[in-house]
């Protein structure tokens, strides 16, 4: 990668390896990729810097994905092919599934095209095929919606609502934000569009699905038009069955996209220091993470400047995979922003319209939760919650007291754990230690919450 002219020195020195935590002065490596102390080797999707834990390995998995894409594609073009060679189809039949058959043509040859240009081919992987990687057209729709969906002459009112929605927050702020981190921003639109109205020193657009974040990057930095196919396999009275968008690059007449940067990445190894950001924002994120809010509350926490702030917009519809318990509702995350430090300044709940395409009749509403938090200028004395033992019990990142902690009961593992508390040190932070001395069957954090909450309850 040599395109390091481009990126401020401010976010060069911010950018730490995944993995190891190094700098730029300690062996990180960006104009190549590349981690001198710990061995990592990163990549680029084409001229996205991405800077996953798995390193290179991480271009493997999307190979896999891209593969898997490409043949469940072919598979399906081959049943639309063999439907339209049948003699009992009327002539709206086959007007239809031709309709289909175009736009998934369509679909293929973009999708293959924008990973291949940027490095990423069709190629399986046998250990692979074996888990489950994720499907790479997941959020597919999201580019329609950024890209197309208001291109219409009844356009679809999405973007211009979540910008009206999280402008309104920035507007209020003590002064404008100079280097913004949007998290799960998708294909782009969202960060794109306050980076023009902010025109901050630079913006941050991180994501880890490699589909978006190729569509983001061929529409404003390669300037390039990108054919998308749309079709529904339900019948829609009174609408198109199928429809071949052309998504044009947004306008950039003073070259604002210099300072606008896609960037691969996982938001549980954000590749940044402490104190990087003055405005993080989380669009329609905290709940499809995948994670723990509590955690995702302490990285939020570390990565922002002092006196930064956070806004958070969208529901709480977390994905089914997850426990119950991680489940929060809208009373326990702000109990835990209160915990971890953070001081929310102004919430608001509106019912919104989701994903309403112009080619459909059926769509969501969904309520959107939209608040503004502050993190403090030097941090405060955590407050006391009902049924909270403590706060450093609840947030695991905060640090463990120094204390004459002692259980009852007598183990090696119990005596290992004790001895770390420091008064600096966090659960995450014994996890981290002990973690890789235990068995991968063993929940590591479980063992150590439930030891200090014994030793508090006893």
């Amino acid at each position: 990668m040599n395109n390091n002219k481009q990126y401020p020195e401010r976010f060069i020195a911010a950018l730490r390896c995944p993995n190891c935590g190094s700098s730029v002065q300690q062996g990180f490596q960006f104009d190549t990729l590349q981690c001198t102390h710990c061995g990592t080797t990163y990549f680029s999707l084409g001229e996205v810097p991405c800077l996953f834990p798995a390193g290179v390995h991480q271009k493997l998995i999307w190979q896999h994905q891209t593969a898997s894409l490409q043949y469940m594609a072919l598979q399906s073009l081959a049943t639309l092919h063999e439907s339209l060679s049948r003699y009992d189809l009327t002539d709206a039949t086959r007007q239809r599934l031709t309709e289909i058959q175009t736009a998934s043509k369509v679909n293929l040859d973009t999708i293959i095209s924008l990973m291949q240009k940027r490095g990423i081919n069709p190629i399986p992987d046998e250990q692979l095929s074996q888990m489950n990687p994720g499907d790479l057209s997941e959020y597919f729709d999201l580019l329609l919606r950024d890209w197309a969906w208001d291109s219409t002459t009844n356009a679809n009112p999405e973007n211009t609502a979540a910008l009206e929605r999280t402008l309104t927050e920035i507007e209020k702020l003590p002064q404008k934000p100079a280097r913004i981190l949007v998290l799960g921003a998708g294909a782009g639109r969202l960060s794109w569009d306050l980076h023009i109205r902010l025109q901050p020193e630079y913006t941050v657009a991180l994501d880890a699905n490699p589909l978006v974040l190729a569509a983001a990057d061929e529409l404003v930095h390669q300037r390039q038009t990108i054919a998308i196919g749309e079709f529904k396999n339900f019948p829609q009275i009174g609408f198109q069955h199928a429809h071949c968008w052309q998504l044009e690059p947004p306008q950039d007449t003073d070259n604002a996209r210099s300072t606008w940067f896609p960037l691969g990445a996982n938001v549980w190894q954000l590749p940044f220091a402490r104190d990087s950001f003055d405005l993080i924002i989380t669009p329609w994120f905290i709940d499809v993470n995948g994670g723990d809010v509590r955690d995702l509350i302490a990285i939020i926490y570390e990565k922002l400047a002092p006196g930064g702030h956070w806004l958070n917009s969208g529901p709480l519809l977390f994905t089914r995979h997850l426990p119950v318990q991680l489940k929060y509702t809208a009373t326990e995350i702000k109990e835990f922003l209160s915990l971890a430090g953070f001081t929310l300044i102004e919430e608001s709940i509106a019912n919104t319209d989701y994903l309403r395409s112009p080619l459909e009749a059926r769509f969501r509403q969904e309520q959107v939760w939209t608040f503004r938090a502050a993190k403090p200028e030097a941090r405060q004395e955590a407050p006391i919650i009902a049924g909270a033992l403590t706060a450093w019990l609840v947030m695991h990142h905060l640090p463990i007291p120094q204390n004459n902690y002692s259980s009852k009961d007598s183990h090696p593992l119990i005596d290992a754990i004790l001895s770390l508390v420091d008064g600096n040190r966090s659960i995450n932070d014994i996890c981290y230690e002990v973690g890789p001395h235990l068995p991968q069957d063993i929940p590591v954090k479980d063992v150590v919450v439930t030891l200090f909450g014994q030793i508090l309850s006893e």
